[in-house]
This record gives structure tokens, C-alpha cells and sequence, in this order.
């Protein structure tokens, strides 16, 4: 029964955050992680998510493969590696706690920004030492806090890309980042048989969840998408902020 218990509510957890993740391309994890928890200890939720999410990045990319920019996600590439670097130094300089304040401010701070017509109208132009840079900071965020989708959020919203050009990009490159997480947890031994089964499930019903999230995802604007990723950022602030006070 609790074998059972456990397989149902991570394909519920996994199906509900696959339509989301379709839908937006973001806030997958954000939505099932909790639903996890109630059935696998928080260590195994975030191993299971991991590996359930690359494939779910991976399914979702060839889904909207075909609105990529490939040149941003080569400038984003470019920078993530350096970024993660630059993180694990920052790690050794600042608290997990001190960066999850500051992260979770800053963010705050640009959505609130966005709720004046002005400052959301702001946009910053093509250009490949700006991508670099959005890419560095997002490895260091990566790394430091492990909320790459905060950054990649802020920069699509700066750009101003049209909503399947953000979904197909971030889908790549959560995939890219989410390859090096699962394969540094692989090497150092923190997967089983056990964890790579309720793994699968979840891979299964999230490739569910984003067939039908990717349909619904074609009749979003960009005005609704905008909201949408806005609320997710404003989520990535209070978890933040929750994690650094009460975690």
C-alpha cells in the first residue's frame, strides 16, 4: 500500500507539474517538489525531482526545438560554466543564507519594478556579452542557491522574447544544468535502484503533463505569460526568503 501511495502521488505530483512546466516552461519542479514531500524524505524528493526534471527539460526542448534561439542559449551556455565556477568561490566567502536574502530581495525588487508600466517596458538588446553575463550569473546562482530559473526568468522578462522563444530556450537550458546536477549525484553514489523506478514514474507522468501543457501553452500571450512568470518569480522570492529564515 505505501508502495502504491508513493508511485500515485508522484505521478500526480509529476503529471500536475509537467502541465505547468509545458504550459510556461518554468515552475515544474516549484510545483511537484511539495507534493513529493509528503511521501519521500526531503533528500530523496530532491534526488527524484532531479533526475524526473532532466527528462522532462530534455522532452520539453524537442517539444519547442523548433522556437529556440540557438544563438542565446550559446551565449547562456558560454557564461554558465564560469558562473558555476564563480559560485562555489562566493559559496566559501558568503553564508547559503546571507546569498538566499539577497537573491530573494533582488527579486522581489524587479517584480515590483514590473508592476510600473515604465520600468516593464524596459528592454535590453541582443547582444552576446550581455547573454554571457545573464549566463555567468546564472551558474552562480545555480550553484549558490540552486534556483537557476529565477535569473533565466528575470533575463527572458528584459528581453522580451516572444513566450514559445522562452519556453524552448529555458527548456534548454535547465536541461544543460540539469545534466551537470544529476551527473555530479550519480558520481558521488546518492542514487538506487529504488530511487531511479520512482524516477521513471515520474519522467512518465510528466511527459504526460507537458503533452497537454504544451497545447495549452500555444494560446498564451505574451501580456498572460508575462504575469505568469512574474508570479513564479515572486514564489522563487518567498521560498528564498523562507529557506534563509527558516531553514
Amino acid at each position: 500500500m505505501d508502495v502504491l501511495l508513493t508511485c500515485s502521488v508522484v505521478f500526480g505530483g509529476w503529471f500536475l507539474g509537467g502541465i505547468i512546466g509545458g504550459a510556461t516552461g518554468i515552475g515544474a519542479i516549484m510545483i511537484a517538489m511539495p507534493i513529493l514531500t509528503t511521501v519521500l524524505s526531503p533528500g530523496d524528493a530532491v534526488l527524484v525531482s532531479c533526475l524526473t526534471g532532466l527528462g522532462g527539460c530534455v522532452h520539453l526542448s524537442w517539444a519547442y526545438r523548433r522556437d529556440c534561439a540557438w544563438k542565446d542559449i550559446r551565449n547562456l551556455t558560454v557564461g554558465v560554466i564560469p558562473g558555476c565556477l564563480i559560485g562555489g568561490v562566493v559559496l566559501n566567502i558568503a553564508s547559503v543564507v546571507t546569498l538566499e536574502l539577497m537573491i530573494s530581495a533582488m527579486l522581489a525588487l524587479f517584480v515590483l519594478l514590473q508592476l510600473f508600466r515604465k520600468t516593464a517596458e524596459y528592454h535590453i538588446s541582443e547582444s552576446v556579452p550581455l547573454g554571457i553575463a545573464a549566463g555567468i550569473v546564472c551558474g552562480i546562482v545555480s550553484t549558490s542557491v540552486a534556483m537557476v530559473g529565477a535569473p533565466l526568468g528575470v533575463y527572458a522578462l528584459l528581453r522580451h522574447w516572444e513566450p514559445n522563444r522562452a519556453r524552448g530556450n529555458m527548456s534548454v537550458m535547465y536541461a544543460i544544468t540539469g545534466l551537470g546536477a544529476v551527473f555530479i549525484q550519480a558520481s558521488s553514489g546518492l542514487y538506487n535502484l529504488d530511487l531511479f523506478w520512482i524516477s521513471l514514474i515520474g519522467m512518465t507522468a510528466c511527459s504526460l503533463g507537458q503533452v497537454v501543457g504544451v497545447r495549452l501553452g500555444r494560446h498564451i500571450g505574451r501580456e498572460l505569460f508575462t504575469r505568469i512568470l512574474l508570479v513564479f518569480l515572486s514564489l522563487a522570492a518567498c521560498i528564498l526568503f523562507v529557506r534563509a529564515i527558516w531553514g
